[in-house]
């Protein structure tokens, strides 16, 4: 799968994720958005869906931490590298673990 699929692939899981949350009229926050993704995770038939999921909920963390200003340079990371640097455990500049 290309850049451009995995992108397309996670815009479409977390579009799906919101719709499903206002169609319940649950509110839409990022914790109700990482609480649903997983769920639909856990559901997910699709081998290639269901592997992007740690992603997409790593990306969704990796903003919430931008948006708490704890991570001031993720901001000028591209997707891929955000993923990458959350999923190695470290900040924008990899000298701290994120718990």
């Amino acid at each position: 799968m290309n850049r451009n699929d995995i992108e397309q692939l996670t815009d479409e899981l977390i579009g799906e994720a919101v719709i499903s949350l206002l169609k319940r009229k649950a509110p839409v926050s990022s914790m109700a958005l990482l609480t649903e993704l997983r769920t639909m995770q856990a559901v997910e038939r699709d081998p290639r869906r269901r592997g992007a999921f740690p992603q997409v909920v790593a990306y969704i963390e990796g903003v919430m931490v931008d948006n708490n200003g704890q991570e001031a340079q993720a901001g000028k990371m591209n997707h891929q590298e955000r993923v990458q640097v959350i999923a190695e455990g470290t900040t924008a500049t990899g000298k701290d673990n994120i718990h």
